[in-house]
């Protein structure tokens, strides 16, 4: 169930703009609630709100997933060598 009140939210989940996301999500969320204290809060925009956090829940899941992957890739890295080791010396001492 898609509206305008969810598309920029959506936008910016998806592009992974995070502080815009809450930003954007505060006075979404404060409006559902005015709407509850006053009565007037329908079923279908508490379902709209509960798709489009299962939906960003979801973007972040896989987001973290892909960060993670990030960092283990420069682990795995470091781990084979990647990073320059320290000279060897060649220096002798013969008697």
């Amino acid at each position: 169930m898609e509206s305008g009140r969810t598309e920029r939210i959506r936008r910016a989940v998806a592009a992974g703009e995070w502080p815009a996301v809450l930003r954007l999500w505060e006075p979404y969320a404060a409006g559902i609630l005015d709407e509850i204290r006053r009565g007037t809060c329908t079923h279908a925009r508490m379902a709209e709100a509960g798709e489009l956090l299962a939906w960003a829940r979801r973007v972040a899941w896989c987001a973290r997933a892909h960060a993670q992957n990030r960092l283990d890739t420069i682990h795995a890295a470091k781990q084979y060598g990647l990073e320059p080791s320290p000279p060897r010396s060649s220096l002798r001492k013969s008697l």
